[in-house]
């Protein structure tokens, strides 16, 4: 070997071994940096001698990007899932029954008990009315309540569409930058790091796939087959409604549904979109929220039945001491019907509450020197009358609405150890990733001193033969 092909050798090594040491930088200072995966120097052997900076690659597990990636959905579906019937659990009362609905109707019957022995006794009706409008109050804020989880879950879904296609979007554009700067021969960590961000934004929202095209662009679908970007980027649409009424279905356009590209798709459980945040709000908007609205409004219609039939001088459209917004109950019109319940106006003057708790509410002639009793047994009585609900068994008024509250709670509750467990799940599927792609500082630091060794021995390669050329000058 000649002097000067030393001299070039060294000098190329000193600028691979500059480029590593830099390297090397990047990787520590970006180790806790969000989707930042290692890379690493592939050297190359030059024709022309020494060595060259053949290409820095990023390291990658698809495998483990995929759990990742699966992961990441099943627990924002867990989180949403969990949230939302824990929020309906709570708008029934507490799990012991304490609180809510079951300890509302408790007292109203209690309130009426004591009533029906001083039916003259003015603070004993006032009881009675303070203890109605409380339950009232309760059925009217746990319907409120039902509305508000529903109009979330519409706007969510309105705020993940334009997440999915403003990611989706951006995700195309940088695989036409990764494509251009593969061609010209640049660095695209960057270019990748970026876009695995998006890739991790969508997964939360629908469980993806991610297939690598080869020219440095990928392409993504969904875990159940849609694609989602190949070639060119997929359109979602959805128009929130503002404000969901209780009937509300996409069946019959009163809510949105879900369009790929313009046509429409099914975004349930079952769907190519499902086991991510995007279905898990559809179910609670669809799902989760108007089964709880109809178990509600049942309860309220029970409730409105045992009062109306106890009163025997209520006609067909008179409301017993809680109504449908002053009338009787009207199977017809029972959605909605627990955020109308209310005080019957007639007991909303003090002066005559008693005399209408003890003569009865309603217009037609009749016995009702039992009234107060009559409502007392009519609440306290066990009936099979929520079968709808699914709780046929016969129980008071009061023990339907506990077994209502219980039932929830016990769903939040699983729901909740489903969430915890998703996280766990996505939590090590995350560190996995990270183990496999990420960056080890103890190795990168090994790897420097590696480094500072080889710029050591081809610095004295060069000032070998720079010694060596001044004798041979000196000749």
């Amino acid at each position: 070997m000649s002097i000067s092909s030393a001299f070039a050798n060294a000098r190329s090594g000193l600028a691979l071994n500059a480029r590593a040491a830099e390297l090397v930088g990047s990787n520590i200072a970006n180790a806790q940096s969000a989707n930042h995966a290692r890379q690493d120097i592939v050297a190359n052997t030059m024709q022309t001698g020494g060595v060259g900076v053949g290409q820095i690659v990023r390291a990658s597990d698809p495998i483990a990007m995929a759990s990742r990636l699966s992961a990441l959905g099943g627990a924002e579906a867990s989180v949403v899932m969990a949230s939302g019937t824990t929020q309906i659990a709570n708008l029934m009362g507490s799990s012991d029954g304490s609180v809510g609905l079951a300890a509302s109707l408790n007292k109203l019957g209690i309130a009426l008990s004591q009533a029906a022995v001083s039916p003259d006794n003015q603070s004993a009706a006032q009881s009675v009315v303070t203890a109605a409008q409380q339950v009232g109050n309760d059925f009217n804020d746990a319907a409120n309540g039902l509305r508000d989880i529903r109009n979330q879950a519409d706007a969510s879904i309105a705020g993940r569409i334009d997440m999915l296609n403003d990611r989706l979007g951006a995700i195309d554009a940088l695989n036409a930058d990764i494509v251009s700067a593969t061609a010209r021969r640049e660095n695209t960590a960057a270019l990748e790091q970026e876009r695995d961000g998006y890739i991790v934004d969508i997964a939360q929202h629908i469980p993806i796939s991610v297939i690598n095209r080869g020219d440095g662009q990928v392409a993504l679908f969904s875990s159940r087959g849609a694609a989602l970007l190949d070639g060119a980027p997929t359109e979602f649409g959805f128009k929130a409604v503002g404000v969901v009424a209780d009937d509300a279905s996409v069946a019959d356009g009163t809510v949105s549904g879900l369009t790929m590209n313009g046509l429409a798709i099914d975004h349930g459980p079952k769907g190519l979109l499902a086991g991510g945040g995007l279905s898990a709000d559809f179910v609670a908007r669809d799902v989760t929220v108007p089964g709880a609205q109809a178990s509600l409004d049942e309860l309220a219609a029970g409730l409105l039945v045992r009062l109306e039939s106890a009163d025997a001088t209520l006609a067909a459209y008179e409301g017993g001491i809680l109504s449908d917004a002053g009338s009787a109950y009207n199977p017809g019109t029972s959605s909605g019907l627990a955020a109308r319940i209310g005080l019957n106006p007639a007991l909303s003057d003090p002066a005559t509450s008693v005399e209408h708790l003890k003569s009865g509410l309603g217009s037609r002639a009749a016995d009702s020197s039992n009234l107060l009793s009559a409502l007392t047994t009519s609440l306290t009585r066990k009936d099979a009358d929520l079968v709808g609900s699914g709780d046929p068994s016969a129980r008071d008024i009061a023990g339907h609405a506990a077994s209502i509250s219980g039932n929830l709670h016990v769903t939040a509750y699983r729901a909740e150890e489903a969430s915890t467990t998703a996280a766990a799940r996505s939590l090590a599927a995350d560190a996995t990733h990270a183990q496999r792609v990420g960056v080890d500082s103890d190795q990168q630091l090994q790897q420097l001193l590696q480094i500072e060794n080889a710029y050591a021995a081809n610095a004295r390669v060069i000032a070998i033969a720079d010694a060596m050329m001044q004798q041979l000058l000196e000749l």
